[in-house]
């Protein structure tokens, strides 16, 4: 069963991504960690040895994990954006925005925003979440602005954060008060 679209200005809808996209899913996240290895976590070459049961766990939705995707118009996977919400008594206040991407010919036309936008109206629906962060290679002068725009702030920069090869890459560390909106 699908979730329903919900449709965005620009040729795009946004839906819940389930274990039925785990191939689409798959397909895209290789596809973005290979033409931007400095901005994820994962490695590509580690995540294409996983079985395509990996991401159908990933996609599976539960109340402590959801990842949302947007479609354009032909059914294709052009972006995608996950929400953890911390486990624990004491951090279940707080959630976590991972793997956010978007395919490059879509890049400047609002998904990344209507998926982010859309991550914090869930947020801010769910009992007792007050924040939400998430952390950003830098420089990522888009990513920067996109979160700026949206009021997340700075609060710790992580130097050393990935290796590739010899090369250090820092990540920033950034947060958005949902009691303060």
């Amino acid at each position: 069963m699908r979730a329903p679209d919900r449709p965005s200005a620009g040729g795009f809808s946004l839906r819940l991504l389930l274990p039925s996209d785990a191939a689409q899913y798959r397909t895209f996240r290789l596809s973005n960690l290979r033409l931007y290895p400095t901005l994820f976590r994962a490695d590509a070459g580690e995540e294409s040895l996983k079985p395509l049961a990996s991401s159908e766990r990933r996609l599976n939705p539960t109340p402590l994990n959801r990842w949302q995707g947007a479609f354009d118009v032909q059914g294709q996977l052009i972006g995608a954006v996950g929400f953890r919400r911390e486990a624990g008594a004491k951090r279940q206040h707080i959630g976590q925005v991972i793997g956010l991407s978007v395919a490059p010919d879509w890049q400047g036309q609002g998904v990344a925003t209507a998926l982010m936008v859309d991550v914090i109206d869930y947020a801010r629906n769910l009992a007792g979440m007050r924040q939400i962060q998430l952390t950003l290679t830098i420089p990522n002068p888009a990513a920067e602005q996109l979160y700026d725009r949206l009021g997340f702030v700075v609060f710790g920069l992580e130097q050393d954060a990935l290796r590739i090869g010899h090369e250090s890459h820092p990540k920033q560390h950034r947060q958005l008060m949902l009691d303060q909106l």
